[in-house]
C-alpha cells in the first residue's frame, strides 16, 4: 500500500498491485521511499479524463532519468486507476497519472500499477499545480 499526502491536505490511498506490474510498483516505492515525488506537483490536470504528476520539470516531457518496459497486464482503466505515464512504448519515466472516469480506450496502452482505495474524493478535487507533499509507501 502507499499514501499521496497533498500539501495542502488530504490523502489518496493506493493498494499497488505487485502481480500485474511488478517492475513497475517496485520502480514507484523505490522513488517514492527516495523523496522522488515530495514537493512535485500534479502538473496536469485534463477534466473528465486524468490528474498527472511526478514531473521534476512540471510537464509531461520530464520525469526519472530511466525509462522503463510497459506492464500491460489484466487490470483496466477503471476510475480510480493508477497508471505510469509514457510518450510512446516503453518510456515510463516515474510519472503517474489516476483515472477519473473508466477509460478503457487506455488499455493495453499504459501500465496499471494501482488502484485507489480512498480517497477518490480528493483526487476529484486536484487541480493543475497542487503540491504532492509526500509519498509514503508501507
Amino acid at each position: 500500500r502507499a499514501t499521496i499526502e497533498m500539501r495542502g491536505g488530504g490523502r489518496i490511498e493506493l493498494e499497488l498491485l505487485p502481480g500485474d506490474a511488478p517492475a513497475s510498483v517496485h520502480r514507484f516505492a523505490t522513488l517514492a521511499r527516495a523523496g522522488h515525488y515530495d514537493g512535485l506537483t500534479f502538473h496536469r490536470w485534463v477534466p473528465n479524463f486524468v490528474i498527472q504528476g511526478g514531473s521534476p520539470a512540471a510537464n509531461e516531457y520530464a520525469g526519472d532519468s530511466r525509462f522503463m518496459d510497459d506492464e500491460l497486464g489484466r487490470t483496466g482503466h477503471l476510475r480510480g486507476s493508477v497508471g505510469i505515464s509514457t510518450r510512446g512504448r516503453h518510456t515510463g519515466d516515474a510519472q503517474i497519472f489516476i483515472d477519473l472516469l473508466d477509460l478503457p480506450r487506455l488499455d493495453h496502452d499504459y501500465t496499471v500499477f494501482a488502484r485507489v482505495i480512498g480517497g477518490m474524493d480528493v483526487a476529484d478535487q486536484i487541480l493543475e499545480g497542487d503540491v504532492i507533499g509526500r509519498v509514503i509507501v508501507r
